[in-house]
């Protein structure tokens, strides 16, 4: 049985995010796409204990190319080792596109622990892998999600989502992904998207484990498959989202946007 359990949680902006965990991956800091404003508002409000960075916080990848890095990148960082400075419990793990930085694995950097993959055990007693998850490309045969619909052509999107959602936000219209659309009306995007999240579910049961949390593909969920939890918490490019953990060990997805709604709801309109 391979079901989608996902649940997004909703909150009111006005008070604080409260919870055990939090996971954020895929932020790409240093690229025109990366809300960094969304994120560092997110950040502001997050009260946790443990804060996951799943990989792609900083897209070395890149920047080898352009750099991209406004005032609010910067905030976004500061934040981050503050959190750390503050006595929350923060790991990084690297992945594909700040790569480089798994050199570093096993090393503790400003208050934050950086690990090639970690075991999270919920409050509720589950054990988790958490790792960024672009390793499951290899068993996929192909690269990764965005390589396969055209890098270039993909970047180009979140571009236009850039402009398109200023211009929205000024009108006070919601926030629409423009790339995860067009992604998604490709039937192959959506089975490497349904073989990647049976591969990483695979991976967590052979472990032992009784689920895996990841990032890498962009796609916020939470699956329910045989016996283990597949759990992804998606990225600060298109969907501005993360998965918290609350004190009684229960995961949920959270998408961050000015009118908070349901990830399902979300289209272009």
């Amino acid at each position: 049985m391979h079901s989608d359990s996902s649940v997004t949680r909703l909150k009111e902006r006005a008070g604080p995010l409260d919870g055990k965990s939090a996971f954020i991956s895929d932020l790409h800091l240093g690229t025109a796409g990366c809300r960094a404003e969304r994120l560092l508002d997110f950040l502001e409000h997050l009260n946790v204990e443990n804060l996951y960075l799943v990989g792609d916080v900083i897209d070395l990848e890149r920047m080898q190319q352009v750099v991209h890095w406004p005032e609010s990148h910067t905030a976004g960082v500061q934040r981050l080792l503050s959190m750390a400075a503050q006595g929350v419990k923060v790991t990084y793990i690297p992945g594909n596109h700040d790569a480089r930085i798994r050199a570093f694995a096993g090393s503790t950097f400003k208050g934050v622990d950086i690990r090639l993959n970690t075991i999270h055990e919920t409050a509720a007693g589950k054990r988790l892998l958490v790792t960024h998850g672009d390793q499951f490309d290899t068993h996929l045969k192909i690269g990764s999600l965005k390589e396969k619909i055209g890098s270039a052509a993909y970047r180009r999107l979140v571009g236009l989502d850039v402009s398109v959602n200023r211009v929205r936000s000024r009108f006070g219209y919601r926030d629409v992904s423009i790339a995860t659309a067009m992604k998604l009306r490709f039937k192959s995007a959506q089975e490497y998207i349904a073989r990647y999240e049976r591969i990483a579910s695979d991976d967590a049961r052979k472990r032992g484990l009784d689920g895996i949390i990841c990032g890498h593909i962009h796609k916020p969920a939470i699956i329910e498959d045989h016996g283990v939890v597949y759990y992804n918490d998606g990225d600060w490019v298109e969907h501005c989202s993360a998965l918290i953990e609350d004190d009684s060990g229960a995961l949920s997805n959270v998408h961050w946007t000015e009118s908070p709604r349901p990830m399902d709801e979300m289209r272009v309109a």
